[in-house]
């Protein structure tokens, strides 16, 4: 499979901030022509690398507690879309074991939501799942605090979609701003990639190797680089640099069919289009495909965060079919679980 590095669009956050028109960026980067990759970076975030840096060694740390505490944070009522998951998802026709996930609302420990499970299901309404603060002391902070952030960016981000689609005759005014700024059931995963071993590293035949080519159902994504550590390391030192890493990571397939590594730096955040989005605009904003493709060593593993902006289950991406974002996430959800 051909490869390039990417060339991603970079923002900056004070124009951001300052309502800049960004419209020219914003369609370079997540619109339907030939050269959107689909993904922008987002630099200058304030407090940022601070978070990043709190919550992504808790990835190590949530992984490697032990087995019955692990298993009491599972919430299968949700399709282990709360809590901690590992090995429930399907990609590629198989279980998904070479991750570990641990998914909650990064902005309400409790939505108020639960009265209507009944009608849209667990899969967004759910109340969050923690450890206790004795088995994991400081992780529902770093976790929250860095969810609200990304949120805060990705809702500028979206305002800067609105003034694409604001004279669209089949969306509503600020559709995007007010499905992340009005949604109750905006979800944050914590993803740890575990080290190959020797088996599946000489089993190892395509580029997914960390996780399967896949598009995100969301409206927006709201991605941290990767911290790689060496997984028996106490410390968890992060590994800035090593000759396994160089060719792992986020690759977008384009649309030329070659796929593009996206590097992002340590202390920017990155933002992607959803599926919703393309669906709701009618590929105006383009979801393109991804993948992440693992480090070959038995000793590195691969932290990250996404925040996946979503709006309310009951929000209308599609006025003229009816279309819920919680129709389209249990269809979503039928193709993975």
């Amino acid at each position: 499979m051909t490869s390039k590095v990417a060339s991603p669009i970079v923002l900056d956050y004070e124009d951001l901030k300052n309502g800049k028109d960004l419209r020219d960026l914003m369609l370079e980067a997540f619109g339907s022509g030939l050269d959107a990759l689909g993904v922008c970076i987002v630099k200058n975030v304030p407090t940022f690398v601070e978070k990043r840096k709190a919550l992504l060694p808790y990835a190590s740390l949530v992984a490697h507690l032990p087995e019955e505490v692990r298993l009491r944070l599972e919430h299968p009522q949700s399709s282990f879309s709360f809590g901690w998951s590992h090995g429930k998802e399907i990609m590629n026709g198989k279980p998904d074991t070479q991750k570990g996930s641990y998914y909650n609302n990064p902005n309400f420990d409790d939505p108020g939501l639960e009265s209507e499970s009944a009608s849209y299901g667990y899969t967004s309404n759910a109340k969050n799942v923690w450890p206790t603060d004795a088995e994991l002391p400081g992780f529902h902070d770093a976790f929250m605090n860095l969810g609200q952030l990304i949120c805060d960016v990705g809702y500028l981000v979206a305002q800067q979609l609105d003034s694409i689609t604001k004279d669209s005759s089949t969306l509503p005014l600020d559709f995007f701003s007010n499905a992340i700024k009005l949604s109750k059931t905006n979800k944050a995963r914590l993803l740890h990639y575990f080290p190959f071993s020797e088996a599946e590293l000489n089993d190892q035949k395509s580029m997914d190797s960390w996780c399967g080519l896949h598009v995100d159902h969301s409206m927006l994504t709201g991605l941290t680089s990767a911290m790689y550590v060496v997984d028996s390391d106490l410390e968890l030192k992060e590994v800035l640099s090593h000759p396994d890493i160089e060719n792992s990571g986020l690759y977008v397939l384009h649309h030329d069919g070659v796929y593009y590594k996206i590097n992002i730096p340590k202390d920017c955040l990155a933002f992607q289009i959803g599926q919703a989005s393309s669906v709701s605009t009618k590929n105006v904003f383009k979801a393109t495909p991804h993948l992440v493709r693992g480090a070959p060593s038995q000793v590195l593993a691969r932290n990250t965060f996404a925040v996946f902006m979503q709006p309310s289950v009951d929000y209308v991406l599609d006025a003229e079919t009816g279309l819920t974002f919680e129709k389209f996430t249990q269809d979503i959800l039928k193709e993975h679980y």
